[in-house]
C-alpha cells in the first residue's frame, strides 16, 4: 500500500528544516573531524599517562632502577623528575585541548547555521546554540573519551601504559624544558611560601592552644615541654649548635701530658681533634677511653684512641640529628658549613634541652654563664649567646628575630645586623622594647651587653 500524501509530508518537512540549519560536510569539515579525533586520543593518552606515571610505588620505582631493561631506565630517570614530569603532562594536555577546542568549533559553525528564534518580544540569537553545542558536546567528548575512560584503564595497567610512552616523554620534556624550567621554579617558590607562612601559623596557633588549656602557673615547666615538641620539627642544628669559638678541641700533635692538662681544664666527656686548625676535625676523642692510659708518659700514642667524627650539615633538622645519633650510637656531631668548614658542634644533650629544658650535673654551674639577671627588666648577656638560647631565656618565641636577623645566630651578630657597623662600647641599640647597651667589644667582637626589656 503506497504511502498517502500525509505520510510523506512530514518527512519532507523534517529534511527541509534540517537543510536549513544543517549543511553537508565538505572536505575542510571531514578533515577538522579527524584532526578532532586524533587530538581527543592525544588528550586520552595524557591522562592516561598522568595517572600511570604517579600511580607506581616507591617498591616499583626501585626495581625500574634495578632493572636492566633500558625503558625502565628510562621511566625511572623521569620518575626522579616528577615536578619536570607534570608539568610536560599538563602542558601537553592543555596545548591539546585548547586543539581540540578551536577545531569543534570550526566544525560546528561550518556544519550548523542556527536562525535567531523569536518568542514572542523575546529573541534568542542563534549564537547562543553555537555556544551551547560546542559546551556540551565538546565536553562530553573530552570528559568521556578523553579523560575518565582512559584514566580507569591506565589506573588498571599502570606499568604497560607507562613504559608505553616513556619515549614520548622524553622527547617532550625536552622541547617543553624551558617552559618547564620557569613554571617548576615559580611553583617550588609559591609552595615554599605558603608552606613556611601554614607552618608559622599553625605553631603560632597552637601555642596558644597551650597557654589557654593551662590555667596555673605551677604548670610553667610543662608548658615549656609541650612548647619544645611543638618546635622541635622546626628547628635545625644551627639554631642549637655550640658556635666553634666556644668549641674545646685538641690538637693532634700535643703530646699525652698537655692533652691531660686540656682535658682537666675543659672538663668535658667528649672533645673534637683537629690537624693544624679546627677545619680539620680528624675525629672525637672519648675521655673514658684514656682511663686505662692515666699511667703513661707523656710520649704515649693518645691519638690512636680517636673515634671517627659524625658530621651533620648546618641546616639538618634536630629530629633527623636525634634519629642519627639513635642509629649511629653517638652523641656529639661536627657541624660543618656549605664550604665543609667547622661551625660548631652539637650533641645528644642539646637536642633532649629543647624538650626538657636545661640540664645539670654536678659540674654545670648553678647559673648560665652567658646571661645574668640583674633584676626583672634589666640582664648583662654575652655576646656569643645563641639566638635561640636568648630567646629562651627571655620566653620569647623561636623565630622572634626571624625578620632583622639575615643570617646571624648570636645576640651579637643580631646587634651588628641592627647597627649596620661595629658598635663601640656606649653604643645603644633599640629594637622593639630591647634596649642594648654595648658594655665590651674586643677585637672587633662584642663581648658583653647590657639589655633593658621595658614594661
Amino acid at each position: 500500500m503506497d504511502p498517502g500524501p500525509a505520510a510523506i509530508l512530514p518527512s519532507s518537512s523534517l529534511i527541509i528544516i534540517l537543510s536549513s540549519f544543517v549543511h553537508m560536510p565538505d572536505t575542510g569539515v571531514i578533515l577538522a573531524v579527524l584532526a578532532a579525533l586524533l587530538l581527543i586520543f592525544c588528550s586520552a593518552l595524557m591522562a592516561a599517562s598522568e595517572i600511570a606515571f604517579f600511580s607506581i610505588s616507591n617498591v616499583e620505582k626501585e626495581e625500574l632502577h634495578e632493572s636492566e631493561e633500558e625503558a625502565d631506565l628510562r621511566l625511572a630517570k623521569l620518575l626522579d623528575r616528577p615536578r619536570y614530569l607534570l608539568s610536560t603532562i599538563l602542558i601537553g594536555n592543555n596545548v591539546v585541548n585548547i586543539g581540540v577546542i578551536i577545531i569543534s568549533y570550526y566544525i560546528i559553525t561550518h556544519i550548523f547555521e542556527f536562525k535567531d528564534i523569536a518568542l514572542g518580544s523575546f529573541t534568542i540569537p542563534g549564537s547562543v546554540f553555537d555556544f551551547t553545542i560546542n559546551v556540551l558536546v565538546v565536553t562530553f567528548f573530552l570528559v568521556l573519551f578523553g579523560e575518565a575512560i582512559p584514566k580507569v584503564y591506565a589506573s588498571l595497567n599502570k606499568l604497560k601504559i607507562a613504559r608505553g610512552v616513556t619515549g614520548l616523554f622524553v622527547v617532550l620534556n625536552r622541547i617543553f624544558y624551558p617552559i618547564n624550567y620557569i613554571l617548576v621554579g615559580s611553583t617550588s617558590m609559591i609552595e615554599k611560601r605558603i608552606k613556611r607562612h601554614n607552618a608559622e601559623i599553625d605553631i603560632e596557633e597552637i601555642n596558644k592552644a597551650i597557654e589557654i588549656t593551662v590555667e596555673n602557673k605551677e604548670s610553667g615547666n610543662d608548658v615549656k615541654m609541650l612548647k619544645g615538641i611543638v618546635h622541635f620539627g622546626n628547628l635545625t642544628v644551627k639554631q642549637i649548635m655550640r658556635q666553634r669559638m666556644e668549641v674545646a678541641a685538641a690538637d693532634i700533635t700535643w703530646n699525652f701530658e698537655e692533652l691531660l692538662n686540656y682535658v682537666r681544664e675543659v672538663g668535658y666527656s667528649r672533645i673534637p681533634v683537629y690537624s693544624e686548625n679546627i677545619d680539620q676535625i680528624q675525629g672525637v676523642l672519648y675521655i673514658k677511653d684514656l682511663l686505662d692510659h692515666l699511667n703513661q708518659n707523656a710520649s704515649f700514642g693518645w691519638q690512636k684512641l680517636i673515634r671517627e667524627p659524625l658530621h651533620a650539615p648546618e641546616t639538618k633538622k634536630i629530629d633527623d640529628m636525634l634519629r642519627e645519633f639513635q642509629e649511629s650510637h653517638k652523641h656529639l656531631a661536627i657541624v660543618v658549613d656549605e664550604f665543609g668548614g667547622t661551625s660548631g658542634i652539637v650533641t645528644m644533650e642539646d637536642i633532649v634541652e629543647e624538650v626538657i629544658g636545661d640540664i645539670k650535673d654536678e659540674f654545670d654551674e648553678s647559673t648560665d654563664t652567658n646571661i645574668r639577671k640583674v633584676n626583672d627588666n634589666t640582664y648583662i648577656v654575652e655576646g656569643t649567646m645563641p639566638l635561640h638560647d636568648f630567646s629562651k631565656a627571655l620566653d620569647l618565641e623561636t623565630g622572634h628575630f626571624d625578620e632583622v636577623r639575615e643570617d646571624a645566630e648570636t645576640l651579637a651578630g643580631l646587634l651588628l645586623e641592627l647597627k649596620g657597623r661595629i658598635p663601640k662600647a656606649g653604643d645603644e641599640i633599640n629594637f622593639e622594647k630591647f634596649n642594648f647597651r654595648i658594655l665590651s667589644v674586643k677585637n672587633n667582637r662584642i663581648e658583653k651587653v647590657k639589655l633593658e626589656v621595658e614594661n
